[in-house]
């Protein structure tokens, strides 16, 4: 089982360091850039966790470290290799911009199921809201970080019902944890693959159904719809005055 772990947690580190580095390379930032911005987007999460809980409950920073080495070789190979596809492929990359969005969406729902189920799971004796809040701000704590780096409005913030669905997932995480199979050698397993299955079937449903949460003023929607009846009256005008 605690191999069966593993395979998910370095498949949720590889795919969340090529979101990562995907982001990157579309803001143009060089090889450094890249792998800095993935290993943020990858790490950023699990270290502001730890911090914000004050190292009180969870691991302490160094033994993290330590821990990390092998994880960061992954992260960082990860991000060379998405900058070299780029650089090697770069009119197929730009041209098949849609494409590489919605891989760049699948590999981020995989990252944020992984590091949710994760987050949550190093604070499951610190009762229900901790652990559900830091299994959230561990998925998206990074893209956050990255974000503000790359001076945009953090994506959690905006589009695609991002972090209900790590609140959501590290529910099911908690909830499969503690009372529905608790205290078995199968448990983290099976309560990381439901987080997982949750978490990226609200992400893709969400992408396909274009879900979003609501917003007190879509300045947007408004400004094209000023502008489409402005348009609409120069025609009604235009009109008269040809009779």
């Amino acid at each position: 089982m605690e191999i069966l772990l593993d395979i998910i947690h370095f498949i949720g580190i590889i795919s969340f360091s090529a979101a990562g580095a995907m982001v990157a390379i579309d803001h143009e930032t060089d090889w450094f850039g890249v792998v800095f911005l993935s290993v943020i987007t990858c790490f950023g999460g699990g270290l502001l966790r730890d911090v914000v809980a004050g190292q009180s409950i969870g691991r302490d920073l160094p033994v993290l470290f330590t821990e990390m080495q092998l994880e960061l070789l992954v992260s960082i190979l990860t991000a060379t290799a998405m900058f070299l596809v780029a650089m090697i492929f770069k009119r197929k990359y730009v041209k098949e911009e849609k494409l590489v969005d919605s891989i760049n969406n699948i590999l981020d729902a995989l990252g944020i199921g992984v590091f949710s189920a994760a987050g949550t799971a190093a604070y499951l004796s610190a009762g229900p809201l901790v652990a559900i809040i830091m299994g959230m701000l561990s998925s998206v704590g990074g893209s956050l970080t990255r974000d503000i780096i790359l001076n945009d409005i953090p994506f959690i913030l905006r589009k695609r019902i991002y972090a209900l669905a790590t609140i959501v997932g590290s529910a099911v995480y908690y909830l499969t944890a503690v009372y529905i199979i608790p205290d078995t050698d199968a448990t983290n397993v099976i309560a990381t693959i439901a987080c997982l299955v949750v978490i990226f079937g609200i992400r893709m449903c969400a992408t396909y159904f274009h879900w979003n949460m609501p917003k007190a003023i879509d300045f947007e929607k408004m400004r094209r719809e000023e502008l489409e009846e402005k348009s609409e009256a120069k025609t009604v005008s235009a009109d008269v005055s040809a009779k």
